[in-house]
């Protein structure tokens, strides 16, 4: 019966798990058989519940809610949270290297994540203005003349974005980091939280203002978003 119960789950899970992932099926292989057909049955329940599209998922309504908010710390860090990030400086290196067979643009950011000449608010900048260019390279697109980045990223990631897949879950990511970097800060009815790099108020109120410890925290949750786009450009384009 257990072996029934095992089997079943290949039957019930179709092309449910295929949209998921390429690895789906690998969870599956690893159920223990010895596990309770309850357990088994709530297994597959699950799969046959997950939505056919990403746009709906409560991760989508969440990344969208990023768009109409005044945007604090708080309001984003479960985006990093819930990614699960494991870049350490070895990592960085590889990519100064080129070991693999990263860009330039990757290279460049690499190398000023990893400067001991230049402090956080320097590199703080300099990674801000690349963000732009970093964004377009992870999709795979080229900036279109009289097309602003926010409309060309809504285009691929939510418009041309369909099904259940890491590519389509991977586009929504870089929606995430382009809503949260590029946030329209001139509409805020809060006082803006300078501990979060929002490229707007950066470049129209400069950055001597920000204290120390502002500096630390919107330096390294840049560089989380960054490292997020990097792992979803390896993993779109595999």
């Amino acid at each position: 019966m257990k072996n029934d119960n095992y089997n079943n789950i290949f039957e019930n899970m179709g092309s449910v798990v295929l949209k998921v992932a390429e690895g789906m099926a690998k969870i599956v292989e690893g159920i223990n058989v010895a596990a309770s057909s309850e357990a088994l049955r709530a297994f597959v329940e699950f799969l046959n519940n997950l939505p056919d599209d990403i746009k709906d998922t409560q991760f989508f309504g969440k990344v969208q809610e990023l768009k109409n908010i005044n945007l604090h710390y708080e309001d984003i860090v479960w985006l990093i949270e819930d990614f699960g990030l494991n870049y350490t400086e070895e990592t960085w290196q590889g990519l100064l290297k080129g070991e693999q067979n990263k860009s330039d643009l990757h290279q460049y950011i690499a190398k000023t994540i990893l400067s001991a000449s230049m402090g956080k608010r320097e590199k703080l900048i300099i990674l801000l203005a690349h963000m732009e260019s970093l964004i377009y390279e992870t999709l795979d697109i080229s900036k279109i003349p009289n097309v602003s980045l926010k409309p060309a990223v809504k285009k691929v990631s939510v418009k041309d974005n369909e099904g259940m897949s890491v590519e389509s879950l991977g586009k929504i990511y870089v929606l995430a980091v382009t809503y949260i970097v590029f946030a329209n800060t001139d509409f805020y009815t809060d006082e803006i939280d300078k501990r979060i790099p929002f490229r707007n108020n950066i470049l129209h109120n400069g950055i001597v203002m920000y204290s120390d410890e502002d500096i630390d925290v919107a330096y390294e949750l840049l560089v989380d978003l960054i490292e997020i786009l990097i792992f979803v450009k390896e993993q779109l384009h595999e």
